[in-house]
């Protein structure tokens, strides 16, 4: 006969084998292992399956004379059974001031406590570990799990342009490891349009582009666009957009072109363009204040300056039913 207890206030039993009658486990996820007749399997494991177990093997034995009563023979084996849990959740978040960053690294709901380390990759893929330079780190107990922080202070080089970061949780016991990136890019490179002035400010902080469960979530230093685009055709009306995702606080924008009046706010409507020209946009916050340059050109040519007097490839088309003459250009 085989039993198995878990030890607890109790023996608590969870699983009994006769090989002559019966084979039962008494807990929903256990069984019998396939690989002999003893053992026991556990699956799939949670926390609360941890603890001391007992396992107790009964012979009969009647020493081989039948008319005698048989003995059992008992023996028992105790054991421990340590569940470690890997992280539920890890989470990375940052402060910028000029090139001085503060980031913050949040391990949750592991067992043991789990490990994190930073790392840095070049532009060209070389990772390289962050020194254990000016490094605070928090374990605190969550029920039963542990969760775990650490925070760093770094500050990027003058001549980095971008830097990705990197916070590596490492689970040593369930052999589990999580990366968690945040790549700062200067807004010399962060821009689709070209930076033209900047003044009157600091130099203008990082933007940076963070992945958080596995989607990444964009912020750059000023974005702009245009419906229905930058190149249209002759006398199309445009309007451009300011935005600036991820900034705090939220800049004002200003509008204007050559030695006209500006317009605040974040859109600039253009009725009627006619010809290639330059807008400009002043974002402006408490941290710093940016000048974008953005061009916007005609696609097609002004047919408004062809001559009157030359008809070749003109088609004239009268319509019936309103009696209005309409022209159609051909060629």
């Amino acid at each position: 006969e085989l039993w198995w207890f878990k030890i607890g206030a109790s023996e608590e039993r969870v699983y009994y084998y006769d090989p002559t009658s019966v084979d039962a486990a008494l807990m929903k996820r256990a069984r019998r292992s396939t690989r002999d007749n003893t053992s026991l399997e556990i699956y799939p494991t949670q926390l609360s399956d941890e603890g001391e177990y007992k396992c107790r093997i009964v012979v009969w034995d009647n020493t081989g004379n039948s008319t005698e009563p048989s003995v059992p023979i008992s023996k028992e084996a105790r054991m421990m059974l340590k569940v470690n849990v890997p992280p539920e959740k890890v989470e990375i978040t940052h402060l910028t001031s000029g090139r001085n960053l503060s980031l913050r690294c949040k391990s949750e709901g592991a067992k043991p406590p789990a490990d994190i380390l930073w790392t840095k990759t070049s532009p060209d893929g070389v990772e390289t570990e962050i020194p254990d330079l000016s490094k605070t780190r928090e374990i605190e107990p969550a029920g039963e799990l542990y969760d775990t922080a650490e925070q760093i202070f770094y500050q990027l080089q003058e001549n980095e342009m971008i830097a990705k970061i990197s916070c590596v949780v490492r689970h040593h016991n369930t052999n589990t490891t999580i990366y968690k990136n945040i790549t700062f890019v200067s807004p010399a490179i962060q821009n689709a349009l070209k930076v033209t002035i900047q003044r009157f400010a600091e130099p203008v902080l990082y933007s940076s582009i963070e992945n958080q469960d596995g989607q990444d979530n964009k912020a750059g230093l000023v974005k702009i666009s245009a419906d229905p685009g930058f190149k249209v055709p002759y006398n199309t009306s445009v309007t451009l957009k300011a935005s600036a995702p991820g900034i705090f606080p939220e800049p004002r924008y200003l509008w204007w072109v050559g030695d006209q009046t500006g317009i605040a706010g974040r859109e600039l409507h253009i009725d009627n363009l006619e010809e290639d020209k330059s807008y400009y946009v002043l974002a402006e916050n408490p941290l710093g204040r940016v000048v974008l340059e953005v061009p916007v050109h005609i696609t097609t040519s002004d047919y408004s300056q062809w001559n009157d007097s030359s008809r070749d490839g003109d088609a004239m088309v009268t319509d019936t039913t309103e009696g209005l003459d309409t022209g159609a250009i051909i060629g």
